[in-house]
C-alpha cells in the first residue's frame, strides 16, 4: 500500500532502513540529512508487513498558498529506493502520479541515476528532462586510473605538486565558506545567501559526527588556498563543494586534493561522484579525471494559476537577462 506521509508521520527508524538496504540508498535520502537541508519533508512510502519497503522523499512546500515540490541545496539527487527486487519499477508510475498530482509547482525535482533506466518508459508521459554527471569509478588501481587523465590534467598535477602545497583534513569548515562568500558567490546571480551558508555549516556537523565527512584543504605558505568537501556513503564519493582562491587557482589545488582522494580510495568498491553542474567549463574539468558523463532525469510541472505563472516567467526571464549580462565580457 503506497502511503503520502507528513513530515510527523514518518517513522526516521523505517525509513533510515529501508534507505541503508536499498541498492538505490543515497546519503541525501537518509532522515537526518534531509531533516538538515529539507525541514519539514514530506514522503511517499510503500508498506508491507508494517516496514517500508520503497520511499520518496518529497522536499515540498507551500507559496501563496499552492504546493511546491523542488529540488534542495545540497542534494544533488533524490528519487525513489526500494529494498524490493525490480520494486523500483513496479511503483514509479504510482509514485510519479501521486506526486504531480499533489505539487501544482514541482521545479527540477532530480532522481537519482539508479532510476534513470526504470523511468526512460515514463518520460514523454511526465515530461522527464535529462540531466547528466559524472562518476568515475575507483576499483582500479591508482596507476590505471592516472593513465585516464588528460594530459593537461597531468600537467596540472605536476605543476601542483611542484608549488609546496600541503594539504590537511579539517573539522573547520568556515575557510571553505570564506572562500567560497569570496571568490565563488560573486559570479553567481544572486550568490548564496546566509541562510545557505549556514545550511552547509549544519550538513557539515551532522556528517562529519557521522564520520561521513572529509574536508580538504591545500595550503601554501601555511596559507589556505583551496578547500573542498566529500561525503561518503555506501560505495559513493560525493564532490559537495570546493573553492579556491587566485592561488589555489593558480597551484590547481583543486586538482591535487581530488587526486590524492583518488590515490586514497584506488582499488576500492567507491565511485567518485563529481556532481558535475550543467556549466560547460566545470563539466569539462571533472572529464579530465576521466571521469564519464552518467545521466539521470528531472521533474517539472507548473499547474499554477495563470497570473502566477505570469509573474514567475516574468521574474525567470530578469534572472535569466541578469545572469547573461554577468557572463558576458566587460
Amino acid at each position: 500500500m503506497i502511503q503520502y506521509l507528513k513530515n510527523e508521520q514518518i517513522d526516521k527508524a523505517k525509513w533510515d532502513a529501508c534507505i541503508e538496504a536499498s541498492p538505490e540508498g543515497l546519503l541525501y535520502a537518509l532522515s537526518w540529512y534531509l531533516d538538515v537541508v529539507a525541514p519539514g519533508w514530506q514522503a511517499l512510502v510503500e508498506v508491507e508487513e508494517g516496514q517500508y519497503v520503497t520511499v520518496m522523499p518529497l522536499p515540498g512546500t507551500k507559496k501563496l498558498g499552492f504546493a511546491h515540490l523542488s529540488q534542495t541545496f545540497f542534494a544533488q539527487q533524490l528519487g525513489i529506493f526500494s529494498v524490493k527486487p525490480d520494486g523500483v519499477r513496479a511503483v514509479a508510475d504510482q509514485f510519479l502520479a501521486q506526486t504531480v498530482s499533489r505539487f501544482r509547482f514541482i521545479h527540477n525535482y532530480k532522481f537519482c541515476t539508479e532510476n534513470t533506466a526504470v523511468l526512460k518508459p515514463l518520460k514523454d508521459k511526465y515530461g522527464l528532462q535529462p540531466r547528466y554527471t559524472r562518476y568515475l569509478s575507483l576499483q582500479e588501481p591508482y596507476e590505471q586510473l592516472y593513465s585516464n587523465y588528460t594530459r593537461d590534467r597531468k600537467k596540472n598535477l605536476k605543476i601542483a605538486e611542484k608549488s609546496n602545497l600541503t594539504l590537511v583534513n579539517s573539522d573547520d569548515v568556515e575557510p571553505l565558506i570564506q572562500l567560497y562568500k569570496a571568490h565563488i558567490s560573486p559570479k553567481m546571480v544572486g550568490g548564496f545567501t546566509e541562510l545557505i551558508y549556514q545550511l552547509l555549516r549544519d550538513v557539515f556537523v551532522q556528517a562529519n559526527k557521522r564520520g561521513m565527512a572529509q574536508l580538504v584543504y591545500s595550503l601554501q605558505n601555511d596559507e589556505i588556498n583551496t578547500g573542498c568537501l566529500f561525503l561518503k556513503y555506501k560505495d559513493r564519493i560525493s564532490c559537495l563543494i570546493s573553492a579556491a582562491n587566485s592561488a589555489g587557482r593558480k597551484t590547481n589545488g583543486k586538482t591535487l586534493i581530488r587526486d590524492r582522494i583518488i590515490r586514497q580510495c584506488a582499488g576500492t568498491n567507491y565511485t567518485m561522484d563529481f556532481e558535475s553542474p550543467a556549466i560547460e567549463s566545470i563539466d569539462s574539468f571533472n572529464a579530465t579525471f576521466g571521469a564519464e558523463q552518467i545521466k539521470y532525469s528531472a521533474l517539472y510541472q507548473n499547474n499554477l494559476p495563470w497570473f502566477v505563472k505570469t509573474a514567475r516567467n516574468a521574474r525567470m526571464r530578469l534572472y535569466k537577462a541578469l545572469a547573461s549580462a554577468k557572463d558576458s565580457p566587460v
